[in-house]
């Protein structure tokens, strides 16, 4: 069984709602993150949250396609390899 990640599953949830058909990122990388920044920024500050009740809604609507949209929004995440900054540590001040 494979494990996924919970920022790639972030990611790919807020991809999900972003109403863009599949065919329109499913190979292109550069559309994906240009996607999930911009239904993020529609989200506003709470975005995660709203996306999951966005996708928990279609869910319950479209259950036999929902599935398969989330399968492929998961892989053009985890094609889009996203690069996550981390912080240098940060240097002792001794006084």
């Amino acid at each position: 069984m494979r494990s996924t990640s919970r920022v790639t599953t972030a990611l790919a949830t807020i991809l999900f709602v972003s109403e863009a058909p599949a065919a329109e990122f499913a190979t292109n990388p550069a559309r994906t993150r240009a996607l999930i920044l911009e239904t993020a920024d529609r989200l506003g500050p709470d975005g995660t949250a709203h996306a999951v009740a966005e996708w928990a809604y279609e869910y319950g609507r479209h259950p036999e396609t929902a599935a398969a949209h989330m399968r492929t929004c998961l892989q053009a995440v985890e094609l889009a390899s996203f690069e996550i900054p981390v912080p240098a540590p940060r240097a002792a001040v001794t006084r």
